[in-house]
């Protein structure tokens, strides 16, 4: 009972700081629309190169999440981001995005092909990309909130999750779901409207809810990271 007591005391304490954070920053959550405009720009321009357009685009793809992570450690650590923040985050931790996403994908790309003539194959990778989305799930909260990099952020988040899967899952997949219904529910309420207004508050909602999830998420693993059950037992006690 008492776990259970430290437990939801952590989920209330980010829920409320992540409130704050965002309340008080909610043109942050401007970031991912802008994002989703460079990278359809920058897609429509490298489309016809091949594989270097492919390369170009995935470079642009890694300094837009290196922006929004920044932004989130900046939320998290001192509850304030700013324009220069946004611009300045795109070669903070491109590095560290480009390596992990390189280091994933060439056994990714293996294993697709293997399997691609195997009897359920497709089952069988998407079982096997369901299972790295859950190992690897701390690994955004990794590179902004540790010193972790490279091969390390796989055997990090591995760790991580299997040290705290159930006080770090649990309220990720509700987030999920919750979110999933909101989205459903404004489409029903702005189906009527004019095309690009639509859109506008489909990419405004969206980028609201990413920005309150994310910093919500940095939070709580601020809260989990290099703790043990036994220790948050002891800081609950002494708050």
């Amino acid at each position: 009972m008492k776990i259970l007591q430290v437990t939801v005391w952590m989920y209330t304490t980010a829920v409320q700081r992540s409130w704050e954070a965002v309340r008080k920053n909610w043109v942050v959550s401007l970031a991912p629309v802008v994002f989703g405009i460079i990278l359809s720009v920058v897609g429509s321009l490298v489309a016809p190169l091949g594989i270097i357009g492919g390369f170009i685009y995935s470079l642009v793809s890694a300094a837009c999440a290196s922006s929004g992570l920044f932004l989130i450690k900046n939320l998290v650590e001192s509850g304030k981001a700013n324009f220069n923040d946004f611009l300045s985050g795109f070669t903070v931790y491109i590095w560290d995005v480009i390596t992990i996403s390189f280091i994933l994908w060439i056994p990714m790309r293996v294993a697709a092909m293997g399997l691609a003539s195997v009897a359920n194959g497709a089952l069988i990778y998407l079982l096997l990309r369901l299972g790295l989305y859950i190992l690897l799930n701390a690994v955004p909260e990794l590179i902004y909130q540790s010193r972790t990099s490279g091969l390390e952020l796989i055997g990090a988040s591995y760790n991580f999750i299997v040290e705290n899967w159930l006080e770090w899952l649990i309220p990720n997949l509700l987030f999920a779901v919750a979110g999933y219904f909101l989205l459903d529910m404004l489409q029903s309420l702005i189906f009527s409207l004019p095309a690009y207004l639509e859109l506008f508050l489909n990419a405004l909602f969206l980028g609201l809810g990413l920005a309150y999830f994310m910093t919500f998420r940095g939070f709580l693993f601020s809260e989990l990271h290099g703790t043990t059950r036994r220790s948050r037992m002891y800081r609950y006690d002494a708050r």
